[in-house]
């Protein structure tokens, strides 16, 4: 990790540091993980001598009709939420996204102009004489017009209109009638820190925490994708994307809340772990290490 990694993941735990389990419990747990059929992610690293470059036992074979999908999932203490797995977006609908998109910024226009013009008229107070054209109204991203990036991943949009709306804020919602403190978990990817987001967590009065990145050992839902991919593949890995689908969501189903209770108990460990190393991640996570401090 970098200096400023250990520095965020410090900060962090000092912030959570006297968090009590009843705290933790309050957290909804969010997160996505890549499912990859028939391939492996990521670069293959290969030792062999310059005159086995042929030599299929030395060769990484490589299937161009791999398939793969993003499993999204969310639990708490009490309760297991929803899961997700993405399908790909049609032309139909992206066409349909631009046409709401251009709908919603016609009426964030006009407060964002006044909101610029009333910023850019105070920056200039006292500097009449400063060389060069004023400056002038812009309607873009920069001032707050709404976006779709390219590519095919997943965006703001995509995880708004089949994420955050139907499925995250109802549970939130549900979990808050027995625990009103609720609060929703995310990490900052792009899709769950854009501005867009913020507005609907302030208009359906749902509280939001952002875990700091690159701390799996900090978020009690990154287990639950190395339980899911074991029981997954148990019986052999699926050999389609329709089998590796429901195979998920039927072992999602599965998951005994006792397993996610575990899960969390474990944060407050990690939490005084990370301390005592001075945001470092050197430790021996899981149960063990939970005896240990309990001794």
């Amino acid at each position: 990790m970098t200096q400023k990694m250990i520095k965020e993941r410090l900060e962090w735990c000092r912030q959570h540091e006297h968090w009590t389990l009843e705290d933790w419990k309050n957290v909804i747990w969010t997160d996505e993980t890549s499912v990859v059929l028939l391939h492996r992610r990521g670069g293959y690293r290969l030792w062999r001598k310059a005159d086995e470059a042929m030599v299929r036992s030395c060769i990484r074979e490589r299937w161009k009709g791999y398939s793969e999908f993003m499993f999204w999932g969310s639990f708490s203490y009490d309760k297991k939420g929803p899961c997700v797995c993405w399908k790909p977006e049609t032309k139909q609908e992206y066409e349909a996204s631009l046409k709401a998109i251009s709908v919603l910024n016609e009426g964030l226009e006009p407060t964002a102009k006044a909101e610029w013009e009333l910023n850019t008229a105070m920056a200039r107070t006292g500097l009449r004489n400063k060389p060069g054209r004023p400056p002038q109204w812009k309607w873009n991203r920069k001032n707050g017009k709404l976006v779709r990036e390219g590519g095919k991943g997943i965006d703001w949009w995509r995880y708004q209109q089949v994420v955050l709306i139907p499925k995250l804020i109802p549970f939130a919602k549900e979990c808050m009638i027995e625990r009103p403190n609720t609060i929703v978990q995310e990490d900052k990817a792009p899709a769950h820190a854009h501005p867009a987001q913020a507005a609907i967590y302030s208009r359906e009065h749902v509280a939001k925490m952002f875990w700091c990145g690159n701390s799996p050992d900090l978020a009690a839902i990154e287990p639950c994708w190395f339980w899911m991919k074991r029981r997954t593949t148990r019986k052999g890995a699926p050999k389609s994307r329709s089998e590796a689908i429901q195979s998920w969501e039927k072992t999602w189903k599965e998951l005994p809340q006792s397993q996610i209770q575990a899960w969390i108990e474990r944060i407050m460990v990690h939490v005084q772990k990370v301390i005592e190393l001075e945001g470092d991640n050197n430790y021996k996570e899981g149960r063990s290490l939970q005896r240990e401090r309990r001794r």
